[in-house]
């Protein structure tokens, strides 16, 4: 894994956006673009997608790394940059695709609400970049826009709700394009 660290230029001001002296806006401001579009902060306050902005750690990873691995702590939440990425579940000593991610996903966003394990994998299909948003980091941007918080938590769960059903959707599309028996006798 290749790690980026938190350099980000500070070219964004609190009033103005990103500071126009630059020919290629800085990643504080590309963060601030790719956060207020995604799904979780399109259309919230400004100032807290900023922040999250701010808090947030972009990380690039080559074709085969692991992002995260089933079974360890879940931290954090991810946007896919660029790149795309396979989620996948270790069954029965099998990995098995649950349903592969493109730029602009997100996916581990209930690792922003609760403490738990992954029950899931993610690897690089591609080289990938992705911004993480950690538990850590939304829990003051919630601290800091207290009245922000329902929309937040109702806009994990809605994303997680839309991952859900893509996967699903994906998982059937595989089973029912089995030529076994057993699949379609269980549908």
């Amino acid at each position: 894994m290749t790690t980026l660290s938190n350099e980000k230029a500070y070219c964004m001001s609190s009033s103005t956006g990103p500071i126009p002296d630059s020919s290629q806006p800085c990643r504080l401001s590309r963060d601030f673009d790719l956060l207020r579009h995604s799904g979780l902060l399109g259309g919230v306050n400004l100032d807290m997608v900023k922040l999250f902005a701010y808090l947030s750690t972009r990380r690039s990873y080559r074709a085969g790394d692991r992002l995260i691995d089933q079974g360890q702590k879940a931290d954090g939440a991810f946007i896919l940059i660029s790149g795309s990425v396979d989620l996948m579940v270790r069954h029965r000593d099998q990995e098995i695709t649950l349903q592969p991610l493109k730029k602009d996903d997100f996916f581990g966003e209930l690792a922003l609400l609760a403490q738990f394990d992954w029950f899931f994998s993610v690897r690089a299909a591609t080289d990938v970049e992705v911004l993480v948003i950690s538990r850590h980091a939304f829990q003051k941007v919630i601290e800091k826009f207290p009245s922000e918080k329902d929309v937040l938590i109702e806009r994990v769960i809605q994303l997680r709700v839309s991952r859900l059903v893509g996967q699903t959707s994906y998982m059937l599309d595989r089973f029912v394009s089995a030529d076994e028996p057993l699949a379609t006798s269980l549908i």
